[in-house]
This record gives C-alpha cells, structure tokens and sequence, in this order.
C-alpha cells in the first residue's frame, strides 16, 4: 500500500485530507476498508493529532470517511459523496428558503432523464440489483415501512443504473431531506401502487424501452407529488 505523500507548505490539516482523499480515490478503497488510526497518522507525518483530526473532520463532513467510537471503532473509507450537498439543503430547507415544491421540480427535470439513461445503457448488473430489490419488497409488500424503503432504494438505484454518478449524488442528497420534511407519509396503499409502478419501470428498463421509462417516472413523480403534498397539507391543518 502506498504511503501518504509528504507535506508541503499548504495549512496541514487540509492536506493530509487532500492526500486521504486522494489515496482512497486513487486506489479505489471500498467502503469499510480501515484506515490507519489518528496517532499512527500523526507519527507518519510529524504532526500533532490535533492536526490529524481535524483533517478527519473534513473528511467525514465530505462523506469520505466515518469515524466510529469504542470498542471496535476507528477511521473507515465511506463513500457518503452526497452528504455536503444534504448538509447544505437541509439548512435551507430548516429555514423555508428550500420546499418540497422545489425538490419535486428538479426530480422532475432529471428523473425522466434518468430512467431514459437506464433504459438506453443499464449494464446487466444493474438489472439484476433491481430485480433482486423488487423481488425482496415483494416479500414484504404487506409492511407499508419496509416496502416503503425499497420503494425509496429503487429510485437510488435507478440513478446508479444511468452510469451518471453526478445524478446518484444528485438523488440522494435529494431523498435525504424530502425523508425529513415527509418522515410520517405512509400510506400501505400508497406504497403498493408505487411498487406495481417500479415493476413496470424496471421492464421498460430491461427492454430498452426509452420513452416508456421516462414516461413512467414522470408518471410516479407526478404521483407521489400529489400525495405528498395532500398528505402534508392535511398535517399542517391538522
């Protein structure tokens, strides 16, 4: 394994999370794999530790890495790409200046696009995690928060199958704060109807059907629009 290049003049603690980052990208660590602890870090580089860790500040705040306390804790390659991009709409949305009513028109600006993406260029692996996620929630189609969860995975999944990691981040920094403004919708008939809708969509996909793809997640976005929004409009009246 190679070793984390020396410093030069640059602040250290941004640095050393450059030349992290670097590593993690470069040799292609998955997620999970160890990295060497804050003191090791510090002795490899003839920093303090305070220094170290405030280079793995950065780097958990970028999704690249989670700290883990106790036991059997440590520094661990993640791969949480989107969580600067939550980070910030999540402020937004705490202070109105971000509504469901906009996250909802970019999902519509770029969800067609990218089921039509899938559809043209979806690798054989792809097909299969979606199918292997249909087949799970289909055995849980009568627990509406379980169904609901693969529903959720299946649209992630989809901006996978586009081979654009710029929509994958893009899908779940969105996801991650319309779960928080919308963490009590669920409705089991609801989510059934959803689930018969992927199913379609993942045919389409299989098929290279371009335009029946992009037409249906127009379709279930549209959908769950709707709801989502009656549902919400009925809680805060409530």
């Amino acid at each position: 394994m190679s070793t984390i290049r020396p410093l030069d003049r640059k602040r250290f603690s941004e640095q050393i999370a450059e030349n992290i980052r670097e590593k993690i990208l470069d040799e292609k660590l998955e997620t999970g794999h160890r990295l060497p602890t804050e003191r090791a870090l510090a002795e490899e580089l003839n920093v303090s530790r305070g220094v170290v860790r405030e280079a793995m500040r950065m780097l958990d705040a970028s999704g690249f890495i989670d700290i883990k306390k106790g036991p059997r804790g440590g520094i661990f390659v993640n791969d949480v790409y989107h969580k600067p991009m939550s980070n910030s709409l999540r402020g937004l949305a705490t202070h109105g200046r971000i509504t469901v009513d906009h996250l909802f028109d970019v999902r519509l600006f770029i969800e067609p696009y990218m089921a039509a993406e899938a559809a043209r260029s979806a690798k054989k692996s792809d097909v299969a995690a979606l199918r292997a996620l249909l087949a799970d929630a289909e055995k849980h189609r009568d627990d509406p928060a379980y169904l609901k969860a693969k529903n959720i995975e299946f649209h992630l999944l989809l901006a996978d199958a586009s081979a654009n990691p710029v929509l994958s981040i893009l899908m779940r920094s969105i996801t991650d704060i319309l779960l928080e403004i919308a963490y009590d919708f669920l409705n089991p008939a609801f989510e059934k109807e959803l689930f018969v809708v992927h199913k379609e969509v993942l045919e389409a996909i299989a098929q290279h059907r371009v335009e029946r793809a992009r037409k249906l997640v127009r379709e279930d976005i549209l959908f769950v629009r709707r709801k989502l929004t009656e549902s919400l409009r009925a809680r805060d009246s409530a």
